[in-house]
Formats: C-alpha cells, structure tokens, sequence
C-alpha cells in the first residue's frame, strides 16, 4: 500500500489509462470515485480540472488514491481569541523554531509582503531564502528589506518551470502564500470561472477541509532530488496559529468572500493584470487584517491599501515542458513518469466504497 500527499494531473491521466484497461471492478469504482470527487471539486468553487487533488483532511471520506494530510485537521469551531498580529508573529517563529533556511515564495503582493514583515520584524531575515518570480509587485520593498540583507533567488525571466525547480523541501522549509486567497474567502481563481456555489460559507470550509491543505507543494514540481522532507512542508496560512484565528474569523460572520472570476474583473485569464477594474475597488476591502498588519508596521497606505490584485501564478511564463515531480507519497518520495513503473499503480488506488459522511451538493456543470 503506497499513500500519496501530493499528486498532479499527470499522474492521474496516467492512471486513468491503465485503469479503463484494467478489471471491470477496478474500472467502476475508479470512475465511481471520479464523480464523487468531481461534485466536491465543484462544491469548493472550482471546475474539476481546477484540482487533480481531494484529501479529506478529517479522514472520514476516501477518494481515487489512498492519501495522507501531514498538516493534520482543526474542526470548525471556536477557539480561543487572539489577535491576528499575535497569530502572525506566532506562526514565523514556529517555522523559525525548525532550525533551518526557509524557501519563502514572494511576490510582493498583499499576502507576501504581510508574511515578509512578519519574519522581518522578529529578525529572522538571515533564515529566509526569498523566491521570486518574473515582475516584482512591490520594488519599494524588495529594495528596502530584501536587497542586501536577505538571500534571495529572482528568476527574472518569469518562467514556470524554472521557478518550481529552486525551492529544495529535502533541506529547507517550503513555504509559499497558496492557500491565503481560498483561506480569506476567494471563491475560486481562474479554475472556478462559471460555477456558482449555493453558500460562500460551505464553499470556504469545503476547499478548507479538502483542497487548502496541499497546494504549495505546486512550487516544487521541478525538484530535482528523489526524497523531501515532509516536515519541511509549511504552508503559511495554514498553520494552527493562523487556521485557528480563521476558523474564528468565518464563524464570527467576519470573513469578505470574495471571486476573482466575477465579471467586474474583466478579461485577465491571460495577463493576470485588471488594474483599473470596477473589482478592484472591492478587493481593497478583502482580507483586510493582512492589510492592517501591514500597515502597522510600514505606516505606508498605498502599499496597505490599495495595492491592486495581481494574478501571479497567470503572469508567470509556461512551456510546453512538463513538470518533473507527479506526485510524492507519505514517504516523501519524489515520483517521475521515469521511475513510475517502480511502483505497483494498484497500490495508489482506493478501491474502498463506503456512504460518504460528508453531504454532497448536486450542482449545474458538465
């Protein structure tokens, strides 16, 4: 039995093929398991080929793969008050307490710099590796905090499958802002364009429960070792500190849901950039404790403030090159389409089926 924590559409394409030509049992409960995950996937805001990964991080539902969370499971309720400055100091030093260099993703976004400021102000910066890919979104302060006093790796050039490949999560602590747009309450990216969930509410604690545990580990799809460290995986956002103070957050009615495919952005699936869109103006209202947090430190109110939404991950250049990394199992062992055949494909697959305890939402999408 081999468990994954990670795994790409190409893995499940090339499973799929085997599958359809595999024993009628192990056909239809894959293609059963298929649908399942399809309605989640659309329950969360996205259409299913926005996501090729479903982990129930609360174990009580089983998909395609046999799958683990390292980043364990907080239950939906209310915990203990603190402030959300607190929370963020809280969180850099517990990456800061592993002893070791952090790959942090930079872009100069509002989510990013609030991160950066966080590790700045407790001195942490001689243990931050700052990753940067194509144009900066906030020049003033890479030259201000990062050049000359943080190591840093820019690629300039903007290319995807460069920039996956500098992170090393064998070594270093891999830690990236994914998951803070779905976890302050962003209906979807590009992935959700058309779909319309019935509650923003459920929509946030679906991708929270199913999707928001795993997606940084996209910035390492061109590693070139064999083996990572899975305790080096350490998403921002979704450690308990901040997942806590969220958790809190939603329940209190606070949250600003928010969707970045709404018509009053306009046309930016393939720039990334709206900057005088009629939703710009409603982003500056989004996720607005980053934005204090951000201001306290710098007093700068346009950076805080109105600093418009950039989609990086779209300004970022693709090739027709496919990435190296389709998935790593509970072992922290990189899988290739060259040493796939290494394994018994069977072996990652669920073939389980059992009443899901999580109600599904029939939705209008084919």
């Amino acid at each position: 039995m081999t468990k994954l924590v990670f795994w790409t559409s190409d893995l499940i394409n090339l499973i799929n093929y085997k599958v359809q030509n595999s024993k009628p049992r192990v056909r239809d409960v894959w293609n059963l398991k298929q649908k399942i995950e399809k309605q989640y996937i659309l329950r969360s805001g996205h259409k299913p080929f926005g996501h090729s990964v479903v982990i129930d991080r609360a174990k009580e539902n089983t998909f395609s793969f046999k799958s683990k969370n390292i980043l364990g499971w907080l239950p939906l309720q209310k915990y203990t008050n603190k402030k959300f400055d607190e929370c963020m100091f809280e969180t850099a030093n517990l990456l800061a307490s592993k002893g070791k260099t952090i790959d942090l993703f930079w872009s100069g976004g509002v989510d990013s710099n609030a991160t950066l400021l966080a590790f700045n102000e407790l001195g942490l910066q001689k243990q931050l590796h700052i990753i940067i890919g194509g144009k900066i979104e906030s020049p003033e302060l890479f030259k201000k905090i990062i050049k000359g006093r943080i190591d840093y790796t820019w690629v300039d050039s903007g290319v995807l499958n460069e920039l996956t490949e500098v992170a090393d999560p064998s070594k270093h602590i891999l830690c990236s802002l994914a998951e803070v747009d779905p976890m302050f309450g962003c209906k979807s990216t590009t992935a959700g364009k058309g779909i319309v969930p019935k509650s923003l509410f459920d929509c946030w604690e679906t991708k929270r429960r199913y999707f928001s545990s795993h997606n940084t580990w996209r910035w390492a799809l061109n590693f070139k070792g064999d083996k990572v460290d899975l305790d080096n995986y350490m998403p921002f956002i979704m450690q308990k500190p901040l997942e806590k103070w969220l958790c809190n957050h939603a329940l209190n009615g606070d949250m600003v849901y928010y969707d970045l495919t709404h018509e009053g952005w306009g046309d930016w699936y393939e720039t990334g950039e709206a900057l005088d869109a009629p939703s710009q103006k409603y982003y500056q209202k989004c996720k607005m404790p980053l934005r204090d947090f951000t201001f306290k430190i710098t007093k700068d109110r346009e950076l805080s403030y109105n600093k418009p939404k950039v989609l990086s991950g779209v300004r970022l250049t693709t090739t027709k090159n496919k990435f190296r990394v389709i998935a790593i199992t509970e072992f922290g062992d990189i899988i290739t389409k060259d040493n796939i055949l290494d394994y018994d494909w069977l072996s990652f697959l669920d073939l389980e089926i059992k009443k899901p305890k999580y109600k599904i939402t029939e939705l209008n999408y084919e």
